[in-house]
């Protein structure tokens, strides 16, 4: 009987150890790789909780990382600008109010612009698809936008502003 032999390549290894015990996105992060250029936005999201309806409804957060030029005149993204990144959670009202720690990791063709942070709540759980790439703010949500600073520190992100009618 044959046995093959499997010879990790130096490469091959530390992505299996940056992976290991880790989350999908350290997975993400170490296959990718040569592939563009990989970026990490860290966010603080925070939102007055009287903006909010009460403790008792169920809100869902989504922070998404855009390039600069995805912007026309108001301040979203343009109707069809694509996320680099995207993620979703549950979330309360009083953590909302003490603020909530966000880290996106994303997948770009290039590294020079940071990129700028759209966030938004509303109410619902996070059903949305996977990744929530192709949500948008809602009529009743909850948004704030923040370009991101030094990569070490999370941006902070206020929730406080209502999309027009």
């Amino acid at each position: 009987m044959v046995t093959a032999r499997f010879r990790m390549t130096a490469r091959a290894r530390g992505a299996a150890k940056a992976a290991a015990g880790a989350s999908w996105l350290a997975l993400v992060a170490a296959t990718t790789v040569g592939v563009g250029s990989l970026h990490r936005v860290r966010a603080a999201v925070s939102a007055d909780a009287r903006q909010l309806a009460g403790s008792d409804v169920t809100y869902r957060l989504i922070v998404q990382s855009y390039a600069a030029e995805s912007f026309g005149a108001n301040e979203l993204p343009v109707q069809r600008a694509r996320p680099l990144a995207s993620t979703q959670r549950a979330v309360t009202r009083e953590e909302l109010a003490r603020g909530v720690a966000v880290d996106v990791l994303g997948v770009s063709a290039t590294g020079d612009h940071a990129p700028v942070i759209v966030a938004w709540v509303e109410q619902g759980k996070p059903d949305l698809e996977f990744d929530a790439l192709e949500a948008r703010p809602s009529q009743n949500a909850v948004y704030g936008v923040a370009t991101t600073g030094e990569q070490a520190l999370a941006t902070p992100v206020v929730l406080s502003k209502r999309r027009a009618s």
